[in-house]
């Protein structure tokens, strides 16, 4: 790629005539050339940055640092210090900036182009748009044409490679699955196999599983049997039981019914036998409802009715003429 001179202070005073412009920063831009031009790009930089804190707004400063930046291969930084230099507003130095602004911009595609093919498609890109203003600028500037059709080749080679890449991608993508295919067709006929030969393992030995499964079928069947069997009997036995309790319970209501029957008994004797006794001291015969009472009391102790005749017979009263119970 070609390259553009850098401007001097002495060529400015000759077209211009402004003198007085760079009157106060003339010496620094001539030291900070002849460094530039003795390739020493980074003092070159010192000494243009020391004039610019004098004069900012020093266009032919901004232009020489632009440069001193670009051979030193800051090329980002570059094109700062060309912008800055455009915009003072100073119409001769647009074309120059944008050329030189171009040049950078190619050269940053250029360190992009092997990490970042989108980025360099961008910086080339940007390359273009720079070259066509300065050709615009300055329709007879046979480098910038030049330059813009070498990038221009330049980007369309960068495209052409990222649709290889893309179709190299997009293959490569193509085989993985295809390998990725193969490799389950494999695992499925593999599957496939083994499942047959275990199918062909389970007809050899059914057989003998039918028959461990018809041994344990009546084994199950004599448990269930056993089992049905032993419930059956605990079902008795809790039966048998549960009867037992209800008799036992039968019998204890009937002996305590039994035992409040002799005891009303005992009572009505209790009862009869003081009435007899007290009668308030009368003498009279026993009524047919005591000698029943008696009779009774008789039949169910003969302890109670001998000691009713002992009591009677202990009396003190008149005799009485003896009577057929």
């Amino acid at each position: 790629m070609r390259g553009r001179k850098i401007l001097t202070i002495t060529a400015l005073i000759l077209t211009f005539g402004t003198a007085e412009l760079f009157a106060d920063t003339a010496g620094d831009v001539k030291e900070g050339n002849l460094l530039y031009n003795n390739k020493k790009y980074d003092e070159a930089i010192k000494v243009y940055d020391r004039a610019l804190d004098r004069k900012p707004d020093n266009v032919m400063l901004r232009f020489n640092k632009g440069d001193a930046l670009y051979k030193k291969g800051s090329y980002s930084a570059a094109v700062e210090s060309y912008n800055k230099a455009i915009a003072q507003g100073s119409a001769w130095i647009l074309a120059g900036s944008d050329y030189n602004i171009g040049n950078s911009n190619y050269r940053i595609g250029s360190e992009r182009a092997s990490s970042d093919i989108n980025k360099a498609k961008e910086s080339y890109e940007a390359a273009l748009q720079f070259y066509k203003r300065a050709i615009d600028l300055n329709p007879n500037d046979r480098d910038a044409k030049f330059n813009y059709e070498f990038v221009d080749q330049k980007l369309m080679s960068l495209k052409e490679q990222e649709e290889k890449e893309k179709k190299k991608d997009k293959d490569q993508k193509q085989d993985k699955q295809q390998d990725q295919k193969q490799q389950q067709d494999q695992k499925q006929q593999d599957q496939d196999k083994q499942q047959q030969d275990q199918k062909k393992g389970q007809q050899k030995q059914q057989p003998d599983q039918n028959k461990e499964e018809e041994k344990k079928s009546q084994q199950d069947q004599q448990q269930e049997e056993q089992n049905k069997q032993e419930e059956q009997k605990k079902q008795e036995e809790q039966k048998k039981q549960e009867e037992q309790k209800k008799k036992e319970e039968q019998n204890k209501q009937q002996d305590q019914k039994k035992q409040e029957e002799q005891k009303r008994q005992k009572e009505k004797e209790g009862q009869a036998l003081q009435a007899y006794e007290q009668g308030e001291g009368e003498q009279r015969e026993m009524t047919e409802e005591e000698a029943k009472m008696l009779l009774e009391g008789y039949r169910g102790e003969e302890a109670t009715a001998q000691s009713i005749r002992m009591r009677r017979k202990q009396v003190p009263q008149s005799p009485e003429p003896d009577k057929d119970w």
